[in-house]
């Protein structure tokens, strides 16, 4: 029988008390579009800079690719994350397939192809700030397995296979990168990763130290503090704007207090 935990519960190893809505898959949707992401594509030190603008042409190349080979693969790094979060500046394409022995050699090339395609925006001996393209194989069968949960979805104009949340996450957590703490707490703030799944993955894959589990505690834990501060934030900047001349009550009673001669 399934015992589903109460609301406020402690769940497990998380060893957090959460709201229950915080650890489960929402409804609805908080993710943005490929169009979002290009109209981020944008050099703000050089607008005339042509590169940026250049990585859906790029995506839509390595994709096509991959699909005409019919290898199993999904999208990562932040291009997936703007499917389940708002979309960021992105300077690179990653994507995670399931190479069997005679794959690695067919995605060198198709890499290869790409970048000599579109070598004037890849190179670094070509232009300032090159797009990158990192193909690369599942890091083991768990990751494989996760492969199979990527949803299909057009972006930038062709129906692309985007990682799932709990494969972004668990990716994430078991990696120390500089930027994916900042990318895990964005992806658990929106409300669309089941975080028991993930812990449960991390378990599968986890060091003896357990580090990734700790990652994911600690990215938890950020996520809460950024949602509660942006959230008391508005609060605050909403009250303003309301009552511009409202002064809080600590505020009040001092100078109430100051007012008063002494007897």
């Amino acid at each position: 029988m399934l015992v589903r935990p109460h609301k406020g519960a402690t769940h497990g190893a998380l060893g957090r008390t959460l709201p229950h809505a915080s650890l489960t898959r929402r409804t609805r949707s908080m993710g943005g579009s490929s169009a979002d992401i290009e109209a981020l594509l944008v050099d703000v030190t050089d607008p005339d800079n042509p590169t940026p603008g250049m990585l859906p042409a790029i995506f839509r190349d390595i994709v096509g690719r991959l699909d005409a080979a019919g290898l199993p693969y999904a999208v990562v790094g932040r291009i997936a994350l703007t499917l389940h979060e708002q979309a960021r500046f992105i300077g690179g394409i990653e994507i995670v397939a399931d190479l069997e022995p005679d794959g690695h050699k067919d995605a060198a090339e198709f890499v290869r192809a790409t970048q000599a395609r579109f070598a004037a925006h890849m190179d670094p001996h070509q232009c300032r700030r090159p797009i990158d393209l990192n193909l690369r194989a599942c890091t083991c069968a768990t990751e494989a397995g996760l492969l199979a949960e990527a949803v299909t979805h057009p972006w930038f104009g062709v129906p692309a296979r985007l990682a799932s949340a709990e494969h972004l996450l668990w990716l994430w957590c078991s990696s120390d990168a500089p930027d994916h703490p900042v990318d895990a707490a964005a992806l658990i703030a929106g409300g669309t990763v089941d975080l028991h799944r993930v812990q449960a993955l991390l378990r599968e894959t986890d060091d003896i130290e357990g580090k990734g589990r700790r990652r994911l505690r600690l990215t938890i834990g950020d996520a809460v503090l950024s949602t509660t501060f942006s959230f008391s934030r508005f609060m605050a900047e909403r009250r303003a704007q309301l009552a511009p001349d409202r002064r809080p009550v600590w505020r009040l009673q001092p100078e109430a207090n100051g007012d008063r001669d002494d007897p």
